[in-house]
């Protein structure tokens, strides 16, 4: 009779524990900051060129595909810069230059910020002599992600540029109207729909337990 009771509480736990724990869901589109570390190709160490890319990176994020954009210092000293893209290491793409200040803003497509993404880099420092080509790693890290801008964020902001003074007026009216709503709902929160599921569960299982514990009763009288 204790081992069915034991059998039962932790199916119960087990139970619980599925609908209450946070599921992981794929990022959002719109547009986040994401601290990185340039890592050494093997060792889990950092590379000496780490110092060569500007920190944070910035993350868009369209229909689930992932570009992430970075900043390089010494740019002329980076003659090649790839990543991996339909099976093989090709250009980054380079969005904007500045001469004066030796920097230069990439981009390229990511799989994920979860695993490290490998890298194929040549530098040359004609000064001191120096032309070695290597592989970095770049580690995200995950927990400084910060979105900056959702999808619908930005989607209202193109739009209320392309209005004219008074609708964009009637659009920041409406706004203040959702604003007021969305005040009034979070004064009465809802609970979260896994909540009243597990809860039957609970019920469910707790009220078997009442009835083995019956029928052993009877059973024994």
């Amino acid at each position: 009779m204790m081992k069915s009771l034991i059998r039962v509480a932790i199916a119960l736990f087990l139970v619980l524990s599925f609908f209450s724990a946070p599921a992981h869901a794929a990022l959002e589109d719109g547009t986040y900051t994401i601290d990185y570390t340039v890592m050494h190709g093997t060792d889990p160490s950092a590379s000496i060129a780490n110092d060569y890319w500007e920190k944070p990176a910035t993350l868009q994020v369209e229909n689930g595909a992932i570009t992430v954009e970075m900043t390089l210092n010494h740019y002329a000293w980076i003659t090649e810069f790839k990543t991996p893209r339909n099976g093989s290491f090709q250009d980054v793409t380079v969005l904007s230059e500045d001469a004066a200040n030796d920097k230069a803003r990439v981009q390229f497509p990511l799989t994920g910020i979860s695993e490290m993404t490998e890298a194929k880099i040549h530098v040359v420092v004609p000064d001191i002599d120096y032309d070695h080509g290597y592989t970095v790693r770049f580690d995200f890290d995950e927990s400084s992600l910060t979105q900056t801008a959702s999808a619908a964020t930005e989607a209202a902001t193109e739009t209320n540029d392309d209005e004219p003074l008074g609708a964009a007026q009637s659009s920041e009216d409406n706004s203040n109207t959702a604003n007021q709503q969305e005040t009034k709902q979070e004064n009465n929160p809802q609970t979260s729909d896994a909540a009243p599921v597990a809860l039957l569960i609970g019920i469910a299982i707790i009220s078997a337990i009442v009835l083995l514990i019956n029928r052993r009763k009877q059973a024994l009288n």
